[in-house]
């Protein structure tokens, strides 16, 4: 069965956010990150619901670079999603 992304705390997040990056507020933990316009982007698809990422790579693909394979995109995305995992912005169910 594939791993869903989600976002952990989404009441919790506030965005602003400009032309290609963006602030993040958490207002449970305190924390602020900057978070580029992949990472912004993909959070605006989790708020609507959880995704794999397989089902990512496709709604994102026009967005990535394209030079970006399937492969390639998905490692990418994983990536990034990996990271913002680390901030405890979103996570797998």
């Amino acid at each position: 069965m594939p791993a869903y992304w989600q976002l952990i705390r989404a009441d919790a997040l506030r965005v602003r956010e400009w032309d290609d990056a963006g602030v993040i507020y958490d207002a449970v933990s305190g924390n602020t990150h900057l978070i580029d316009a992949l990472g912004l982007e993909l959070l605006d698809l989790l708020r609507q619901r959880p995704w794999t990422l397989d089902e990512l790579a496709t709604e994102l693909h026009d967005t990535l670079p394209e030079d970006l394979d399937g492969e390639a995109a998905q490692r990418r995305l994983r990536l990034k999603l990996e990271q913002l995992a680390r901030l405890d912005l979103v996570a797998t169910a």
